[in-house]
């Protein structure tokens, strides 16, 4: 019998809106550079690839508000060394990173609201659980998503990260439920999948572009279809 569900943030309820690429160009343009978001987007795959790289070496990066923000920071710097604007490379940084640190640079997915709100109805405990900085919860209030969370685990704040179970038993304790009676849904197979799952907690992939068919777990392509999988 399911009692909770818990709910990574980043490709699955939220995502950057503007692009990074077009808010990047933004920057830049204000800053005086004479880039197009044209000219940003091929680096892109670049930057996905750099931070995949780092979070396969040492992804405890996100255990730490202070290791959350540089990694941020630093696949800003490496865009802005293959634009050809390393010179400025701190201060467009810095300025890109400010920017996703509101609410109006991301948008929540469609499916988002009416999820947790029929989840609510029925009467689950939902909480959320994503390797994020310090300030998810801020974010999650501005986002008028908060109201809907009984609890919020940001990896920054516990010291603890996906895939490591203990940030799964964290929100479980937090939560006051059990993790055979929990699910989470998240994007990743790797933080997700098996975060939760060595948490003894059942996982639920969402595969918006239908490219995890293989992955292993349960899969929904639309946070709704959540509804009749519990």
């Amino acid at each position: 019998m399911i009692e909770a569900v818990f709910f990574d943030v980043g490709s699955t309820l939220i995502r950057p809106c503007p692009s990074v690429a077009e808010t990047f160009a933004r920057v830049a343009a204000e800053r005086g550079h004479d880039l197009t978001v044209r000219d940003v987007e091929p680096h892109m795959p670049a930057m996905d690839a750099y931070y995949e790289a780092e979070y396969l070496r040492d992804g405890d990066f996100w255990c730490s508000h202070e290791g959350s923000t540089a990694i941020w920071l630093d696949q800003y710097r490496y865009v802005c060394h293959l634009a050809g604007i390393g010179h400025d490379a701190e201060g467009v940084a810095q300025t890109v990173h400010e920017a996703y640190r509101r609410a109006e640079c991301w948008e929540t997915y469609a499916d988002v609201t009416a999820c947790l709100r029929a989840l609510k109805e029925r009467g689950y405990a939902l909480g959320v659980v994503s390797n994020w900085d310090a300030g998810l919860e801020g974010l999650l209030r501005d986002l008028r998503l908060l109201p809907y969370f009984d609890t919020v685990v940001s990896s920054a704040v516990v010291g603890y990260r996906k895939p490591n179970p203990v940030i799964f038993n964290l929100a479980c304790e937090q939560m006051g439920v059990r993790a055979e009676a929990s699910v989470h849904v998240g994007d990743r197979p790797d933080a997700d999948g098996d975060g939760a799952t060595a948490a003894g907690i059942r996982a639920v992939i969402v595969d918006r572009h239908d490219a995890e068919k293989d992955c292993g777990y349960e899969r929904v392509t639309a946070l709704t279809d959540l509804l009749e999988l519990l």
